[in-house]
C-alpha cells in the first residue's frame, strides 16, 4: 500500500480532489505554495552593506534514528521512503520535515509532527494519539486504530481514518482547514470528506457565555 501512496505523491496532482475515488494507499491531497515576498530593497544612501542580502542558513542534515526509546526523524526533504518499524515503548518525532512521506509499522507509545510542511504520515496504531503543532499541508492516515488525533496550530491537515478509528477523538485548537476522510457506510462505499468548523458564536445568556460553533454546509 505504502508503494502505491508514494506513486501518487510523485504525480503531483491533487489526489484527493476527487474524494469518490480515494482508495487505500492514494490519499495524500498536497497543497501548493505561493511565493514568499521578497525582502524590501535598502533606503537610498543606503552603500553596499545595507543592501546586501543575508546570507541563507545552511540545510541541516536529515536524521532518521532511534534515541532510546524515541523514533527522530528530522530535516528530510522530498524523502518519499521514509520507513519505521516501531515498537508500543517507541515515540515517533518528526520535525521541520518537507514534501515527505513516512510510514510507521507496529504499534507505536505516540506520533508528534512539529513544524512539518506538506508530509504525509501512514501509520498502524498508537497508544496515546497522534498530534501535529505548527504545521501545514500535512496528512496522517491510520490504517490500524486511532483514539486521539491532536491539531494545534496547523493549516490544510488532513486526517484519514479507516472504519476501526471512527470513534477517535479529533481536538483542535487555532487551526484552520481542517478536513477529515472516512469510509462510507459499508465496505465499497465512497470515501466522504468534513471540514471541522472554524469559527465560533458566543451569546450572553444573562448568567454565563455560551459557545457554538458555526457548522460547514
Amino acid at each position: 500500500p505504502s508503494a502505491a501512496l508514494f506513486a501518487e505523491i510523485n504525480k503531483g496532482g491533487a489526489i484527493t480532489s476527487g474524494l469518490k475515488k480515494v482508495v487505500k494507499g492514494e490519499e495524500w491531497d498536497p497543497s501548493k505554495y505561493g511565493k514568499a515576498k521578497p525582502a524590501g530593497g535598502g533606503g537610498s544612501g543606503g552603500g553596499a552593506a545595507a543592501a546586501a542580502k543575508k546570507p541563507a542558513a545552511a540545510a541541516k542534515p536529515p536524521k532518521l534514528e532511534l534515541n532510546g526509546k524515541k523514533w527522530e526523524v528530522e530535516y528530510q526533504v522530498k524523502a518519499q521512503g521514509l520507513e519505521i518499524d516501531g515498537d508500543q515503548k517507541h515515540t515517533v518525532y518528526v520535525y521541520q520535515c518537507t514534501d515527505s512521506v513516512l510510514t510507521v509499522k507496529g504499534k507505536v507509545n505516540a506520533i508528534t509532527l512539529d513544524g512539518c510542511k506538506k508530509m504525509a504520515v501512514v501509520f498502524d496504531s498508537v497508544v496515546a494519539g497522534i498530534e501535529l503543532i505548527n504545521c501545514s499541508s500535512c496528512t496522517v492516515q491510520v490504517k490500524d486504530v486511532v483514539q486521539t488525533v491532536t491539531v494545534d496550530k496547523c493549516n490544510g491537515t488532513q486526517v484519514i481514518l479507516n472504519r476501526e478509528s471512527l470513534a477517535c477523538e479529533v481536538v483542535s485548537a487555532k487551526s484552520s482547514e481542517l478536513n477529515i476522510v472516512v469510509p462510507g457506510a459499508n465496505d465499497g462505499d465512497e470515501f466522504k470528506e468534513f471540514a471541522i468548523p472554524e469559527q465560533f458564536v458566543s451569546k450572553w445568556t444573562g448568567e454565563k457565555w455560551v459557545t457554538e460553533c458555526m457548522a460547514h454546509v
